[in-house]
């Protein structure tokens, strides 16, 4: 299967960097380009592309070095000195001129440029020679090379002067790289699949197309109906080849072991590494080309190539040397806890026996890095069956603070009496479940007047996190953006593991429901992906396409959930394939595409396992559905109910946005109550929703019309489709025809469909055509002769247009289509 994608890449056809290439080489006084970047990221084939493109109006020269001819003088310039008999030194004047004249009758007189490639295998005299007839203007220089380095100084001495212009290439970004490998495969990917050839090639073409071959022959990397998904999540890569792997011989014997500590490891700050090597090994190792070392602090050590990292945690987990166990644990508590984990799920992996004293601790590493399935695994050799089975029906309903306090006491040194009472007494246990039941008032309770700054330790940061989300459907303030503000302000630690999850989860459930959907999807977003933010990628994807479903966006939602669903039925570790179920069921019936039934997707029992949260956006996201596919009625008093319940529950924001959908739906009723509501409480969804209820009750399109424009403002089509519709619907001959223009714009950029009481004042397709060329001047004659229609069809559409905007003149219609 991997022939099938063994041919050029279009990642590697970049047209931009080539555009620039290209006039780079066009600029006035350029002597030709100098592209430069790191090895694989595709220099060469930029400068193949430029070369095609120039075949045709110049003569093109290919000059290569390599490693055989290196030793040679002027040996990487045989192509060049093939039409000249060598008398002397190919550097003299008179060699150098005849090279010269050659080359003008080789070219006949057209323009002579030099694609040269492999500078590192060059010999100085030949660089020597390209640089002379750069300047004297014989030739133009297409170079590549990796950097600055001794073969390629001459180069870089042109770049100074000015006489070549320097293009540097980095590697691709995570969201092109996604997006350039959904248009190779011809589908796209899911975030899972993104992020581990992501974490492999980090941009890097080459180490991509290894990575991509390799995991695809190995079945790690499949395609379903829908897109490309991933198999065995974060067991790493099956790759093919041994192109790029260390040469482990050149190493000394200390750098070598340190190798394969942040090989097993994943980065490791270099504060720690010196603690198991001196400063001079990690010296060698960046000299080398094995590893890298970040500017910024804590200044990780990392395997440069990712593939190489991966192919060197397979090979030691088949045969791991005996010391290898000593040489990390020595380690582990100056290693940051994801580091702990990475080596405990390499160890549980290769079956390597471990010392009870270092399972406890690493254990707790794991709970408090929000892996507890890790955790369990570990556990599992310490015994306490009962408590391990609590612990994974914790971790199946997605109880991780109650999973990781019982996990907790089975690697504590404490009686078992003391710990049971600090499981169940635990201010985090307690909060997640009164989060996990829907009962926010009580979170609000438990976490009353703190804020993070008064925590004594990061611990407490778990029972924060779920206060932002509280804080967003219970309606008080302060707001989520304020709230996540002070969750990470300036001199409090970074959030990790656990707290990190929560964080993002619940700050983007807020930040949505509240209205400040772009700053929800940047907790979601590629940069986040990339920067490993998210344990599973698919979640990110399932909560962004969830929000841009439930908020109207129909395309964009079933771009990220389809990958999604397919990923989730692979792996649901998160449990969120019934969430992701019904929000591409949305989706889809916004734009009235089918979705068929899939193997346990819609299933009520995986459902009801979900906290509430989850739980109620289902439910939200059916009815809306049945809004759109049976009855609005229905839907609209579905959401009365609901609404009366979370009054009840105290869940003063949920019961807002609730009470919304019932009064676009069409329960006019609701509307006091919602503008009760709407008043109390200042988010983007609040004041839209204000002017919803305040428009439904005076029966005024304008304010509607101003609903209509602050949801669609902030995102929320449905919302924004609704307002826009009630206001045409109530807009009046006597009133401003731009107003239900307005209306009508925003209303067509929405999924909300067309109700009989309204459909007749909306503009068909044609009726708006014909309107705006008359607008603009033409007359019936002249619109009939350009749509081949009788002049009478013609004038019976403007005047039913006229008719429904409320104009009478075509002077007035050129007002309304002109503003």
């Amino acid at each position: 299967m991997t022939d099938d994608y063994a041919g050029t890449w279009p990642l590697l056809e970049r047209s931009e960097e080539a555009a620039e290439v290209l006039a780079g080489l066009a600029a006035p006084g350029s002597a030709g380009v100098l592209i430069v970047g790191p090895p694989g990221v595709g220099k060469t084939a930029i400068a193949r592309v430029v070369a095609a493109q120039l075949d045709s109006t110049s003569h093109v020269i290919l000059i290569r070095g390599s490693a055989a001819m290196a030793a040679t003088p002027y040996g990487a310039l045989s192509v060049l000195l093939m039409d000249v008999d060598p008398v002397g030194s190919v550097e003299s004047l008179p060699m150098l001129q005849s090279l010269h004249s050659a080359l003008r009758s080789r070219a006949r007189n057209r323009p002579v440029v030099l694609v040269v490639d492999k500078v590192h295998h060059f010999d100085d005299p030949s660089t020597r020679v390209l640089s002379y007839l750069a300047e004297v203007g014989a030739v133009r220089l297409l170079v590549a090379c990796d950097g600055p380095h001794a073969a390629a100084a001459r180069f870089f001495d042109l770049w100074r002067t000015g006489r070549l212009v320097r293009v540097d290439i980095g590697p691709l970004t995570f969201e092109r790289q996604r997006s350039l490998l959904g248009h190779l495969l011809g589908a796209p990917l899911s975030g899972t699949a993104a992020v581990e050839l992501w974490r492999a090639s980090r941009g890097n073409p080459r180490s991509l197309q290894a990575a991509v071959r390799g995991s695809i022959a190995a079945e790690v990397l499949a395609r379903t109906d829908e897109a490309w998904v991933w198999h065995d999540a974060g067991q790493g890569l099956a790759l093919q080849g041994t192109d790029g792997a260390p040469d482990a011989a050149a190493l000394s014997d200390e750098a070598a072991s340190a190798l394969d500590v942040v090989a097993v490891a994943g980065p490791v700050p270099l504060d720690a590494l010196l603690l198991f090597c001196g400063a001079e090994v990690v010296d060698e190792l960046e000299e080398a080309g094995v590893c890298t070392v970040e500017a910024r602090p804590p200044h990780a050590v990392a395997v440069a190539d990712g593939i190489v990292g991966d192919r060197m945690r397979r090979a030691l987990a088949t045969s791991p040397p005996p010391a290898l166990l000593e040489r990390v644990t020595r380690l582990d508590g100056a290693l940051p806890v994801r580091a702990r984990v990475n080596l405990l799920r390499w160890f549980l992996a290769a079956g390597i026996l471990l010392p009870d004293a270092y399972l406890r601790s690493v254990s707790q590493a794991a709970v408090d890095a929000g892996e507890p399935r890790v955790a369990l695994l570990a556990v599992a050799q310490l015994g306490e069956a009962d408590a391990l089975e609590r612990a994974r029906a914790c971790i199946d309903a997605r109880r991780s603070s109650e999973a990781g306090a019982v996990l907790g006491r089975v690697v504590s040194d404490t009686g078992s009496q003391d710990r049971d009472r600090a499981v169940d007494g635990s201010l985090a246990v307690a909060v997640e479940r009164a989060a996990y039941e829907g009962r926010f008032r009580d979170v609000l309770a438990l976490t009353s007047g703190q804020e993070r700054g008064q925590y004594p330790d990061t611990a407490a940061l778990e029972p924060a996190a779920r206060l932002v989300l509280a804080r967003s459907l219970t309606g008080t303030g302060p707001g989520a953006r304020r709230s996540l503000a002070r969750l990470r302000g300036p001199g409090l630690p970074t959030p990790t593991g656990a707290e990190a999850r929560l964080l993002q989860e619940n700050g983007f459930a807020a930040l949505v429901h509240e209205g400040y959907l772009e700053d929800g999807l940047l907790l979601t977003g590629s940069a986040a992906l990339a920067a490993g933010e998210w344990q599973d990628a698919s979640v990110a994807d399932t909560l962004a396409g969830t929000a841009l479903a439930a908020l109207g966006h129909g395309e964009a939602a079933l771009a990220l959930l389809l990958p999604a669903v397919e990923q989730l039925r692979v792996d649901n570790r998160s449990r969120l394939l019934p969430l992701a179920d019904a929000a591409a069921a949305y989706a889809s019936a916004l734009l009235g595409l089918e979705y068929g039934d899939r193997p346990d997707a819609g299933d009520t029992a995986a459902a009801e396992q979900l906290p509430w949260a989850h739980r109620s956006t289902i439910g939200l996201l059916r009815t809306l559905a049945g809004a759109l596919v049976s009855d609005s009625d229905v839907a609209a008093r579905r959401f009365a109910i609901l609404a009366a319940e979370q009054r009840m529950s105290g869940n003063t924001g949920a019961e807002l946005m609730l009470r919304m959908h019932a009064v676009r739906l069409g329960r006019q009723s609701q509307a006091p109550m919602l503008l009760e509501l709407a008043q109390g409480i200042d988010t983007p969804l609040a004041r839209a929703s204000e002017l919803l209820a305040r428009g439904v009750t005076a029966r005024d399109p304008f304010i509607l019309l101003q609903s209509a424009e602050a949801a669609f403002g902030f995102g929320h089509r449905d919302l924004a489709g609704s307002a826009a519709l009630i206001s045409m619907r109530l807009h009046d001959t006597e009133d401003e025809p731009l107003d239900f223009i307005r209306a009508e714009q925003i209303f067509r950029r929405t999924h909300v469909p067309r109700r009989n009481a309204s459909a007749r004042r909306i503009l068909t397709e044609r009726e708006r055509d014909f309107a705006r060329m008359a607008a603009q001047g033409a007359t019936n004659r002249e619109v009939a002769a350009t749509h081949h229609l009788s002049v009478r069809t013609v004038e019976g559409h403007i005047l039913k247009a006229m008719g429904k905007l409320g104009v009478s003149s075509r002077k007035q219609l050129a007002t309304v289509f002109t503003q």
